[in-house]
């Protein structure tokens, strides 16, 4: 057992002041208190915030809230800028319009205190749609299929915890040790989306710590909308996702695996960022079912060239550890 870690929850926000006083309400009132809440803002462009985090202290005085300041843009720049700012065991990762459930941070903390060997750990973030919760059972578990078949289920509830491989980072924590080790979250990902989080936990994954998805780790998720990147399924979401995951599974696998990863990504592909089938499938699905998530043939495009871009920057990467 281990007794005296700390935990540092990480909350990179922008122009959602409403959410943030919720979700760092709901932190104060943990059953574990938080060792410390980072929060990474961007004062030219929200002075909102600010003053939200602002409020946030002046009312919670015992409570150690430290303001990040940034001049870059970006989800990666801004969690990158939370770790190394940090001075606990654990980063906690906490989207902005994710509200904590009261006993969060104390269900997660019991697998770091239980297990050294627990590198990492996860939950539900159950989303809101239109005001309405939607709990629903997973299927599967979060797992990376070679050559790149991703199964991600964040957002709903497993029947206990299980080992996955990724997370999302809604609501998920890493021990900050190996994740610096690894040298903390890629600065090649691109955008605000889905996949900037995998590359991380196949890193921590690798240095031989386990990856764990519990039920009971829950948050609500707002989906707020976004300031720069406005759709999560728009052209721009699409290709920044596929290159990010093309360029995290490029990194994983040897020469033929890398072959028939981009053989796949272009034939088939995942959610959200489809090949060939998936979109033709996703087209087809969507005449007799009103589904978000069916994306169609209009999404293959940008995905394709997202996929171009991921190799791209797989080269570039593979030229910077020969240099």
């Amino acid at each position: 057992m281990t007794s005296s870690l700390r935990f540092s929850i990480f909350v990179p926000t922008l122009k959602r002041p409403e959410l943030l006083r919720l979700n760092l309400e709901a932190l104060a009132v943990q059953s574990r208190t938080p060792d410390e809440i980072l929060v990474s803002l961007r004062p030219d462009l929200d002075p909102e915030g600010v003053a939200t985090v602002d409020g946030f202290m002046q009312h919670h005085p015992k409570l150690r809230v430290v303001k990040v300041l940034l001049s870059e843009p970006g989800i990666v720049v801004a969690e990158n800028a939370l770790l190394d700012a940090a001075t606990g065991d654990v980063a906690c990762l906490l989207d902005d319009d994710a509200i904590a459930r009261p006993f969060w941070l104390e269900n997660l903390a019991r697998h770091y205190e239980q297990d050294t060997k627990v590198g990492g750990v996860a939950g539900p973030a159950i989303n809101f749609i239109e005001g309405k919760p939607e709990p629903r059972r997973a299927r599967f578990r979060n797992r990376i299929l070679f050559p790149g078949l991703v199964l991600d289920q964040s957002t709903r509830h497993t029947e206990r915890t299980v080992r996955v491989d990724h997370f999302r980072g809604a609501n998920m924590s890493l021990r900050i040790a190996p994740l610096r080790t690894h040298g903390g979250f890629d600065r090649r990902l691109r955008g605000d989306c889905f996949r900037f989080e995998m590359e991380a936990c196949l890193g921590v994954q690798r240095q031989g710590f386990r990856l764990l998805f519990d039920p009971e780790v829950e948050v609500d998720h707002h989906e707020a909308p976004r300031i720069f990147n406005t759709g999560r399924f728009d052209a721009q979401a699409i290709f920044n996702n596929a290159a990010n995951e093309t360029y995290t599974l490029l990194k994983q696998y040897g020469f033929f695996g890398r072959l028939l990863h981009l053989l796949f990504a272009f034939a088939i592909g995942n959610f959200p960022c489809p090949g060939l089938a998936w979109g033709l499938g996703g087209s087809l699905l969507r005449l007799v079912w009103n589904n978000r998530n069916l994306l169609g043939m209009g999404a293959v495009w940008p995905a394709w060239k997202g996929r171009w871009e991921g190799r791209r920057m797989y080269q570039a990467w593979r030229k910077e550890q020969k240099n």
